[in-house]
């Protein structure tokens, strides 16, 4: 099945908010959503992964640390008419979730970028860290948690970071560890890692 179209659900994205790009679609393209799936987005941005999954998941919620994405993934899935079975929420990673609540399918596009002397008004979607995978294992360690027996996790990497260190945390979660998609950019290659608890 294809991603969601943004013309049909007249997706829009606020100032400051990371637009769905590249990465976006390499990921959205790989994700088989189950009709009993309990699915959560960690920065969902403008909000396209919540919205497909909307469309699909008996349950979603979305996460993002910034207020003004939370914003905008609530009015893109309010103009959609999608919000009925779907949540979103601002906190830090899934910090602000309880230790019991659980899904089949948890999903990020992290910032990934390592850390360098530009700064641009979106750094905080695209820099990951010093190395460029601080967040991302900060994520693989909590989100492990939250995950059902036999539940997956999908997240971009990316060629300019530490991908290695990624599959390592990922296997000491726990998860068994795959490629599923890449794409090489001009500068970089991105990556789709799937985890299967």
């Amino acid at each position: 099945m294809k991603a969601v179209d943004e013309e049909q659900h007249k997706i829009t994205v606020f100032s400051g908010v990371y637009p769905p790009s590249e990465d976006t679609y390499l990921l959205l393209d790989t994700i088989d959503i189950k009709p009993d799936d309990s699915f959560l987005e960690v920065g969902c941005g403008a909000g396209l992964i919540t919205l497909f999954a909307a469309e699909r998941a008996r349950s979603v919620i979305g996460i993002d640390s910034s207020l003004e994405a939370v914003r905008n993934t609530v009015e893109n899935l309010r103009r959609s008419d999608l919000h009925n079975n779907c949540h979103v929420i601002e906190s830090d990673l899934l910090g602000a979730l309880a230790p019991a609540v659980k899904f089949s399918l948890i999903v990020f596009n992290p910032p990934y970028l390592p850390q360098d002397n530009e700064h641009t008004d979106l750094d905080h979607a695209l820099v990951g860290g010093q190395t460029g995978t601080e967040l991302t294992l900060r994520f693989v360690r909590q989100a492990a948690g939250h995950l059902t027996s036999k539940g997956r996790m999908l997240l971009v990497a990316s060629s300019l970071s530490d991908i290695d260190s990624i599959r390592e945390a990922m296997t000491e979660c726990g998860l068994s560890v795959s490629l599923v998609s890449e794409k090489s950019l001009f500068f970089e290659k991105i990556q789709v890692l799937r985890g299967v608890l």
